[in-house]
């Protein structure tokens, strides 16, 4: 499931917990529902619209490998930095898995 509206991008990023490192910040609004919804945005300091499209892809690539380990937790929102464009792919690995755990949204 993905989050798709403005508006819930909106609501997300600003009644939302935030957790966040040098890669990304994850935007978590816990909804109390049986689903997690999840969308991705990119910053606009992350450049042109192709590296802005190019962090969104990427990022989008990572979260579908967290499919089966999603714990329900609402609906949340990945914003890519500017470094996701030159980072490694563990590195953004690591990154995601730590920064979902810590917003206790994925299975360890």
């Amino acid at each position: 499931m993905r989050l798709k509206k403005r508006a819930e991008f909106g609501r997300v990023f600003k009644q939302g917990h935030t957790f966040g490192d040098r890669y990304m910040v994850l935007f978590v609004l816990f909804t109390g529902e049986d689903e997690t919804k999840i969308g991705v945005a990119a910053q606009r300091s992350a450049g042109s619209a192709v590296k802005r499209n190019r962090v969104r892809r990427r990022l989008r690539a990572l979260v579908q490998g967290y499919d089966d380990r999603l714990i329900p937790c609402g609906h949340i929102v990945v914003l890519g930095k500017s470094s996701v464009v030159s980072a490694s792919w563990e590195a953004l690995e690591r990154s995601f898995e730590r920064l979902m755990v810590k917003a206790k949204c994925l299975k360890s």
